[in-house]
């Protein structure tokens, strides 16, 4: 093999992504693009480590590992192959290549099927790198290993410091008088919380108070998590680490310990609770006056479910059916407000589970959004967005504050989607001013067809992420110049940045500490991705756990993605995806148009699109590999 030159001259630092076993991709910011290196020339890097590389000198956008600056992670999760004088670790981590050599004597034995934890005791060997089995985590496949598993690999701790709970313990949970003195006292307000049935830290509550000009006082209040912990306590450090809640499919790994979560800082009914609101005066057409900002101390009176306030919305009957109904009928104003000026109207499906008392998924279903959940999300946009335009008036361009933005999808993604739809018949006009009006024609276009959930999944991946900054840029997708995120502190640290930067603002405290926040707001979005992701993962092992149960069974689905070696179907009953191996299909050979998304039989000229309706077979789940296999029919 003819050798490589690189420019060891003008090294420069990024982040490993190892797409597959042959090569990875380099992610390096100063570059602002992706540079491919051979597994050859990767020298024992693995996936999210941080490495020193070069450029190819006559290749573009090829490189050269030099060093290894930091490693991702010492510890993994997997399974042991064992041998008689030795054995191996094999991580289940998708994306890590390589396998780890561990020391033992003839003695001992590894059993099988067994999910462990691992540390790396050594990568610089010349071999394998060495590691050494920490903690047994229990058989492959049951619930508790499984989820514990997904904790370990994310890096999820249940549990909180000593000191932690030290300091929790020491906050006085009455609330004193001079507390109350300096803030709106509004307890007397009809108030309540409208949450999922499941929930116990209650974020946010609503009131409506008549006026007699044709206004109704609004009030949107916010539990005052920032009063309970200041910025060098050892709570706010440990919740700056978190910054945010993750909701796994049978359990919650909160930001906060419970007591500040679930009692102190939730808005739970019949209590007094120390809150940050949003107040202002609305009429019917949802035209809005006399905002007001600040702290208050509220008494919820009731707390609903979504589906207690949806019957209350709907019949009409009970003390706060009224001010549902009012309340209701405004949110639905400002919603299509906020599409005639170009917020997205993306429905992402959410699936459920119904687990039996060993936590396996006994029924699957999906989350139907109805008017009080449409309800409550606009009044939460509407305060993050009120709040942002707040500080914005009042702040000057030196001082910090926590936005949340979407850019602009990028020219390249945009005509990958153009082309998608074109084999469905489809056009948007991606011109700048107009392509959030051309998304939104297209969305109900395809409203109830086949098509309609590849589509719309393709389009969902066509746009930039949201993330947080202290740059004030156009929230995208909800096409408000000025946004931020206020309405959710219990289970999101950035909110509590907001909370704290806020109430310094309005009380003439203005700070210049940029650096702090700006390190914090890429944290946040990292972790908020992390947790996205062990979210996803957990769902993932509920479903092929609950496939397990339907071996040989058959499935209407739909084609929700293909490549050069598979079909993904996503089952119309279960909401489960599965693949179909083209290896599988007889009698024909295919060949993958990654243009059109389809592909195509070389015989029988046979072609799969995505959106197109199937019938599968299920014929093997994987619970260790998350996977469903399926036969076409």
């Amino acid at each position: 093999m003819k050798k490589r030159k690189y420019k060891n001259n003008n090294l420069l630092e990024g982040i490993v992504d190892h797409v597959n076993k042959r090569y990875c991709f380099i992610e390096c910011e100063k570059l602002n693009k992706d540079v491919k290196v051979f597994n050859y020339d990767m020298k024992g890097a693995i996936h999210k480590d941080k490495v020193l590389f070069s450029l190819n000198d006559k290749v573009k956008n090829e490189g050269k590992v030099i060093k290894i600056l930091e490693r991702a992670k010492n510890i993994f999760v997997g399974k042991v192959q064992d041998n008689k004088d030795f054995a191996f670790f094999v991580p289940d981590q998708k994306k890590i290549y390589t396998d780890f050599f561990i020391k033992k004597n003839s003695q001992e034995k590894y059993k099988e099927n067994l999910k462990v934890l691992a540390k790396v005791t050594n990568w610089n060997t010349r071999r394998k790198p060495e590691a050494s089995i920490i903690k047994i985590l229990g058989k492959s496949g049951e619930n508790e290993t499984e989820i514990n598993s997904i904790m370990y690999e994310y890096q999820l701790n249940q549990n909180f410091p000593k000191d932690v709970i030290q300091e929790i313990d020491q906050i006085n949970s009455k609330i004193d008088q001079s507390e109350i003195d300096i803030r709106k006292d509004i307890r007397k307000l009809k108030t309540f919380t409208i949450d999922p049935s499941d929930a116990k830290d209650f974020d946010d509550a609503l009131s409506i108070d008549d006026n007699k000009d044709g206004f109704f006082n609004v009030g949107i209040h916010i539990a005052d998590v920032s009063h309970f912990f200041d910025k060098n306590s050892s709570i706010n450090k440990e919740a700056e680490k978190r910054a945010t809640s993750v909701y796994l499919v049978d359990r919650t790994i909160p930001m906060l310990p419970e007591k500040l979560s679930n009692y102190l800082c939730s808005l739970r009914p019949n209590s007094d609770r120390l809150t940050f609101s949003v107040m202002f005066d609305i009429n019917i057409e949802a035209e809005i006056k006399n905002i007001w900002i600040g702290k208050t101390i509220i008494h919820s009176e009731k707390r609903f479910t979504y589906e207690e306030a949806q019957k209350c919305i709907d019949e009409g009957e009970g003390k706060f059916s009224k001010g549902l109904k009012i309340l209701n009928s405004i949110a639905k104003k400002i919603r299509k407000k906020r599409f005639k000026n170009g917020s997205f109207n993306f429905k992402t499906k959410e699936v459920k589970f119904i687990l039996d008392e060993n936590k396996k998924p006994i029924n699957i279903y999906e989350k139907i959004r109805q008017d009080s959940h449409k309800m409550i999300e606009e009044y939460m946009l509407l305060a993050n967005k009120i709040v942002a335009e707040k500080v914005q008036k009042i702040k000057n361009k030196k001082n910090p504050f926590i936005y949340r933005i979407h850019e602009e999808p990028k020219t390249d993604k945009l005509e990958e989607l153009k082309n998608y739809i074109a084999q469905f018949g489809y056009k948007i006009n991606t011109e700048e001013k107009i392509l959030s009006k051309s998304l939104n024609d297209l969305m109900r276009k395809i409203k109830d067809k086949p098509e309609e959930n590849s589509i719309e999944k393709f389009a969902i991946r066509s746009m930039s992420k949201a993330k947080y900054s202290i740059n004030r840029e156009k929230h995208f997708g909800l096409s408000f110049n000025n946004y931020t995120h206020f309405t959710s502190p219990i289970r999101r640290y950035p909110d509590v940045m907001v909370h704290r930067l806020l109430n310094n603002y309005l009380n003439n405290k203005f700070s210049e500490e940029n650096s702090y926040y700006q390190i914090l707001c890429k944290h946040s979005t990292n972790m908020e991705i992390l947790a996205t992701k062990a979210e996803r993962e957990s769902i993932k092992f509920k479903q092929v756990e609950y496939m397990s149960n339907f071996i040989d069974k058959d499935f209407d689905g739909i084609i929700s993605g293909i490549n050069e070696w598979g079909i993904f179907v996503e089952l119309i009953k279960t909401q489960c995806e599965g693949l179909i191996k083209l290896s599988s299909i007889k009698n024909d050979f295919f060949d993958f148009d990654n243009m059109n998304m389809q592909i195509i039989g070389k015989k029988s000229k046979i072609k799969f699109t995505m959106g197109q309706q199937v019938k599968v077979r299920v014929i093997e789940t994987n619970i260790e590999k998350r996977t469903i296999d399926l036969e076409l029919l």
